[in-house]
């Protein structure tokens, strides 16, 4: 049975969301039971981000809840991004910024393998009976996507057999 995928909330705040139309934009994800708030320079969205805040709902922000959304900080601040300039009607924008979360194309790269050793090496740390399980629910992929990933990151060197990753 295929799970259903369920997309974060989005919420734009042109001018700050607690400043009264004073301060710089921001821009809220709800996603694993949090919010994410990513406070930007200007309405483009472009530059660095000035501010990151991770709020708690229910839960308390422990290693478990943190672990869901480091690996996809790049696609929040992508989707943040493309939020912004969707809401001040720069549709071209927001487009290049959403491209930035496709798919890696043709073949993976190592930083994204050493990326899969560490958080093998992580969840084995922190006591995970299923390693290989975890990871294909947080990237969203099959159980056996997630073993092959792992598979390859061991073929180049970055886990040993004893699971120690060395990244």
């Amino acid at each position: 049975m295929k799970k259903e995928l369920v997309y974060p909330d989005v919420t734009v705040y042109p001018h700050g969301r607690e400043t009264f139309d004073k301060g710089p934009p921001e821009v809220v994800i709800e996603d694993h039971g949090c919010e994410l708030v990513l406070v930007f320079p200007d309405r483009t969205g472009d530059g660095n981000i000035l501010e990151l805040r991770l709020r708690p709902a229910a839960e308390k922000l422990e290693p478990r809840v943190l672990r869901r959304f480091a690996p996809d900080a790049e696609h929040y601040v992508a989707l943040a991004r493309a939020a912004l300039r969707w809401k001040h009607e720069d549709a071209r924008g927001a487009v290049e910024a959403l491209r930035s979360i496709g798919r890696p194309g043709r073949g993976l790269t190592d930083a994204f393998y050493r990326t899969i050793a560490w958080e093998y090496d992580t969840l084995l740390a922190e006591g995970e009976q299923h390693p290989v399980k975890a990871i294909s629910e947080k990237h969203h992929v099959t159980i056996s996507a997630a073993s092959r990933w792992l598979k390859e990151a061991r073929r180049r060197g970055l886990v040993d057999e004893q699971g120690d990753s060395d990244v």
